[in-house]
């Protein structure tokens, strides 16, 4: 247990020391996780950092065709379901305007990581389209 403790607690430490190399003092790092007077508080830039580094993945929609007679009682189809065209992913890339020293988002990006913030992908719920399809009743029967 001993030589677990010895060995894993500096693996664990240089582990950070490396990820935190990328976190030298150049002006976007200043910009993005800085402590001077001046620059917008801490919890929005780290808010700001979150929203970046969010991926959204919306579904592709799902069509559902409802078929009703003139007086609005349903009709029974085989048509429910119609596969869609595929899900939308939404990756920020706008830099917010106080870290204008970072050269692109990728190192806007790498600030951010220097929150302790992580890249993460959310999925939004499938969007459901229904099309209502009105049908005399005469040609029902």
């Amino acid at each position: 247990m001993k030589f677990l403790s010895v060995f894993l607690l500096p693996l664990a430490a240089s582990a950070n020391i490396l990820r935190r190399g990328e976190c030298h003092g150049n002006n976007c790092n200043r910009a993005v996780t800085g402590t001077r007077p001046g620059l917008l508080p801490f919890a929005s830039r780290s808010a700001d950092c979150r929203s970046f580094l969010l991926t959204t993945v919306t579904p592709a929609p799902t069509t559902v065709t409802v078929t009703v007679d003139d007086v609005g009682q349903p009709i029974p189809t085989d048509h429910v379901n119609k596969r869609a065209d595929s899900a939308v992913t939404v990756t920020a890339t706008n830099i917010p305007s106080y870290a204008d020293n970072c050269v692109d988002a990728a190192e806007y990006r790498v600030a951010c990581s220097c929150f302790g913030l992580t890249a993460s992908v959310t999925t939004a719920p499938a969007p459901t389209v229904t099309v209502t399809t009105t049908v005399d009743s005469c040609e029902v029967l």
